[in-house]
């Protein structure tokens, strides 16, 4: 969704997109709200040709290019007790890299389609996956940690789900085996052969119907065939083939380099407006504190709105918790619905840590110590890092909390449009 890439100075590269997901299904709801919020509230994320935007997938996929011909990644980033995606079947042969967290994997067997193409692949593609298929034993059951390797080969349904009290994020480095099989590679050959035919013979359509097919030049067919196909043909077409589609990555990968390059990398690089941006440097050992109500209203002045009074961090209960956060989200808002939602699960875990933050004050706390301060709560042991990080990231983002540093920057600020009030 626009949206949520928004943040970036340019649009993402063609095929890279941020999906996010809920129960298992695409969802828009957090457009406004952003992909932190979606974590929170049970929601996975979904970036399709992550090799694009994330050198160490970058480097990953050129070296493999030498073993593997062509490979691209999609990464995924589930919170605990979640699930991404339904069983299904891939089109491709995929290596999945556990890179955080834990993820367990169930693989059935065998393949309901043999070596499906794209528009084959079930659980996807409009197709139901057989109940047949998902009633047997699986043949692998297994639980990925970081730095495991699955090779799950073309059409194995599969599925993956994280446990309790544990996120993950993994990478699928994926070969595109479905465009490079005897059928499409024999297939192009033969089809480009038969349409340089002078005569332009095999251009034509078939008679209507068929009723004429009899009287065909069949032996003419045969021996088209006979002369397109051969060892020099064939590994000719693959290599062109596998070679439009590094070029077409190298061309994605070079255009983020060339927009994303002159991002800031710095809290004190990144006006004090741009909260989105700033709460994406923040890090499990990143410091934070509660926005002070002068700095709040130092931010709406220079945004051109009123000054916020009342409490910064005003709770509700209902189905989910929403959290009033006074601030705004990318759009004026804070985020969906105007406030922070996170799953009932975790309600009371992230009360507890916004009262310490309160008792804290300037001090403030490093993000990964949000633990520890909810340690007594019941469920926060699924409030892990990456939903630490996501908690603090949408509170920056909607101006109840502030990256600790930069004081005297804040002072001076604060001191000149004081003066100049």
């Amino acid at each position: 969704p626009s949206n949520i890439q928004g943040l970036a100075p340019g649009k993402p590269p063609a095929g890279c997109e941020l999906l996010v997901m809920k129960g298992m299904q695409p969802t828009r709801e957090y457009d406004d709200a952003g992909p932190c919020a979606a974590l929170l509230d049970g929601g996975s994320c979904v970036v399709n040709h992550a090799e694009f935007v994330w050198p160490p997938l970058t480097r990953l996929c050129r070296e493999l290019r030498q073993s593997l011909l062509h490979v691209y990644a999609n990464c995924y980033v589930t919170p605990p007790g979640s699930q991404a995606v339904a069983p299904h079947a891939d089109d491709r042969d995929v290596f999945v890299l556990q890179l955080c967290g834990r993820k367990h994997w169930r693989i059935f067997g065998p393949p309901p389609i043999q070596l499906p193409y794209t528009h084959e692949q079930v659980g996807k593609s409009g197709l139901d996956v057989p109940e047949e298929c998902l009633a047997q034993t699986p043949i692998i059951e297994c639980v990925l940690e970081a730095g495991d390797v699955l090779y799950m080969p073309r059409g194995f349904i599969h599925e993956a789900s994280c446990p309790d009290d544990a996120s993950s994020w993994h990478a699928t480095l994926a070969v595109a085996t479905h465009d490079w099989s005897w059928t499409k590679v024999v297939g192009s050959v033969l089809t480009s052969a038969m349409d340089r035919a002078a005569t332009g013979r095999w251009r034509r359509a078939l008679p209507l119907g068929g009723q004429d097919l009899a009287g065909i030049d069949v032996e003419a067919l045969l021996d088209v065939m006979r002369q397109a196909v051969s060892v020099q043909s064939l590994r000719e077409n693959l290599t062109s083939r596998i070679a439009l589609h590094n070029i077409n990555q190298e061309k994605a990968i070079a255009l983020f380099e060339q927009v994303y390059s002159g991002l800031p990398e710095h809290e004190d690089d990144i006006n004090d407006s741009e909260a989105h941006r700033k709460a994406c440097l923040i890090r499990p050992e990143t410091r934070v504190r509660k926005t002070t109500q002068v700095e709040k209203d130092v931010l709406a002045k220079a945004n051109g709105e009123e000054e916020r009074s009342g409490a910064a961090l005003a709770v509700s209960r209902k189905t989910k918790l929403k959290s009033k956060i006074a601030g705004r989200g990318k759009k004026g808002t804070g985020g969906s619905g105007g406030g922070l939602m996170v799953r009932e699960e975790l309600a009371d875990t992230v009360i507890a840590i916004l009262a310490e933050l309160g008792r804290k004050a300037d001090e403030g706390m490093v993000v990964r110590e949000f633990g520890s301060a909810a340690a007594d709560v019941e469920g926060s042991v699924g409030f892990d890092e990456l939903l630490q990080v996501c908690f603090a990231r949408v509170c920056a983002v909607n101006g109840a909390l502030r990256i600790v540093g930069s004081e005297r920057k804040r002072r001076k600020t604060c001191a000149e449009v004081a003066a100049s009030a």
